[in-house]
């Protein structure tokens, strides 16, 4: 890997596990919203990412 990638990847790799999987989901949603026909709000899944995470 790069050092430019290493550089973005740092603050997710060096977060706690809980934190990091929150980015991580975050991430993946707005992958999908990014490629999908019709974009859409996220809120409401960022929302819920992060209400699973503090369960």
């Amino acid at each position: 890997m790069t050092s430019d990638y290493n550089d973005i990847e740092e603050p997710i790799t060096t977060a706690p596990p809980e934190v990091e999987k929150i980015i991580r989901e975050v991430i993946r949603v707005e992958k999908e919203n990014l490629h999908s026909d019709r974009p859409r709000g996220i809120k409401a899944d960022i929302l819920q990412i992060i209400k699973d995470a503090v369960k």
